[in-house]
């Protein structure tokens, strides 16, 4: 079955504060009438330390929405599920309890050039090529890493995808404020679009 994603134009912001930006979504017609409270938040990335933060920024936002959120990361070997076959992950995820899984995949880590605001460097951009500014304005041409985030939203009982939202994350300040918004963004974004809901 083919996902569409609905595009959004991210809205970038150059100030000394980069945010996470959501990119696209997609929300699956069957969306069962009624979920369980245990979600649990998995981490897909190469990073152990990054995947421990977003693990529990993650947990932490659904925890209070009122759902039992747990995190993978020193409770489940995500590695075990990947050398089965998808019934038996589910089956196991069942016999634990899990009525839903989160995944956090990082898609990809780029470095960019950026200018920095408030300056005539930054009103010259028309004009100039940033070749320019790297060579001769270095103060002002500065580069960040650029994240780009995929989360996705399954139904244990059914074994289906229900949400699925993509993200992006320029220049953070640090590991923890990146999982800090992220996990404030994707959570909001999945009660606006009636995928989880507050249970108190």
């Amino acid at each position: 079955m083919k996902h569409y994603f609905f595009l959004l134009l991210p809205i970038v912001l150059l100030s000394s504060c980069y945010s996470t930006n959501i990119t696209g979504y997609w929300r699956s017609d069957a969306q069962p009438a009624k979920t369980g409270k245990t979600i649990l938040v998995l981490g897909l990335m190469p990073d152990t330390v990054m995947r421990e933060r977003m693990e529990e920024h993650v947990a932490g936002d659904l925890q209070r929405l009122g759902y039992h959120a747990i995190r993978s990361l020193g409770n489940i070997d995500a590695m075990q599920f990947t050398k089965t076959e998808d019934k038996d992950a589910l089956q196991q995820f069942r016999e634990k309890g899990i009525d839903g899984v989160l995944t956090i995949v990082l898609l990809n880590k780029t470095t960019e050039g950026f200018l920095m605001p408030g300056s005539l460097y930054h009103l010259l951009t028309d004009y100039y090529n940033t070749m320019y500014f790297g060579l001769y304005a270095p103060d002002f041409y500065q580069e960040g890493i650029k994240y780009a985030w995929e989360t996705s939203f399954y139904d244990v009982a059914s074994g289906s995808r229900l949400y699925a939202v993509q993200t992006t994350t320029f220049h953070p300040l640090s590991i923890e404020k990146l999982s800090h918004e992220y996990g404030r963004v994707v959570v909001k974004c999945m009660v606006k679009h009636k995928v989880l809901k507050r249970h108190f």
